[in-house]
């Protein structure tokens, strides 16, 4: 696992440039998503919007999974001059439109597939939650503490009676560990696609399927992702009062986020394709 992670830090590292893409995408779907609710003021015109963003997110995930894919491969190559090498690396923008050509289909379905599983994931958790657990039950005036201000905030946890907070706490538990298997579950969903080039619904399971290959393995290497993940997102909370500190935070986090893809594609090229290649 040590040799993964650290390849995949040096992938990164050699192909920065796959991080525009995501960044120009985040600045568009929030323009776009701003843009959209100031606009869309009929169902008409919200199911026009929300065909958009399929649209728009279809496009980004099937030529940014795909450059991803071709820089995994670039760091299999030896290349003799370091002109080549920064020459091919910064070729991946290149590949934005051929995967978009290749995989947006795919991901058109795979955006739609998401969305449905969210809502049963939703709708599971939330009926799961009443029975097991049992309804939180909040006073008006603790629910105007809790969306008045910061300040308000504090004083709705710290006027919280130790009924609601223990329930609280279980409801969290319970959204945490929904999150964390689902997560699991879908790991190599997208690998499995744009590696073996299936429809997304078949994709899910042989993703899942191969998850369980290796179970152990591929568990490690979750949690090592989900670790970090929490440390940064727990940092960065500490950092919304400072501007400077968060836009470093934040930097690192679209970092963590191109090398999270990149480990990923990385062990599943080095676990189950070559596999399947010698099979």
């Amino acid at each position: 696992m040590l040799n993964y992670l650290k390849s995949a830090f040096k992938t990164t590292n050699e192909n920065v440039i796959v991080a525009i893409p995501l960044l120009i995408f985040y600045i568009i779907i929030n323009l776009y998503l701003v843009f959209a609710k100031s606009m869309a003021d009929t169902p008409l015109e919200a199911l026009i919007a929300l065909f958009t963003i399929t649209f728009m997110v279809a496009v980004f995930l099937a030529g940014w999974f795909y450059m991803i894919k071709k820089a995994v491969d670039l760091s299999k190559k030896i290349f003799v001059l370091d002109d080549e090498a920064a020459k091919a690396h910064l070729g991946l923008i290149k590949e934005f439109p051929a995967g978009v050509g290749k995989y947006f289909l795919p991901f058109i379905g795979f955006f739609i597939i998401f969305i449905i599983l969210v809502i049963l994931l939703s709708v599971f958790i939330f009926t799961l939650g009443i029975n097991v657990i049992g309804k939180i039950d909040f006073s008006p005036e603790q629910i105007y503490m809790l969306t008045s201000s910061t300040k308000g905030l504090l004083n709705f946890v710290e006027t919280m009676p130790t009924e609601q907070y223990i329930l609280l706490a279980k409801w969290n538990f319970l959204l945490m560990g929904a999150s964390f298997v689902f997560s699991y579950l879908l790991m190599f969903w997208i690998p499995e696609i744009i590696y073996t080039g299936r429809n997304p619904l078949v994709a899910l399971f042989t993703g899942i399927g191969k998850l369980f290959k290796k179970p152990l393995k591929s568990l490690y290497l979750f949690v090592i992702l989900t670790v970090i993940n929490f440390v940064l997102s727990f940092v960065m909370t500490f950092t919304l009062m400072f501007p400077v500190l968060y836009f470093i935070m934040a930097t690192v986090y679209l970092y963590y986020i191109v090398y999270v893809l990149m480990l990923i594609f990385s062990y599943y090229d080095g676990e189950f394709e070559r596999e399947d290649e010698e099979n």
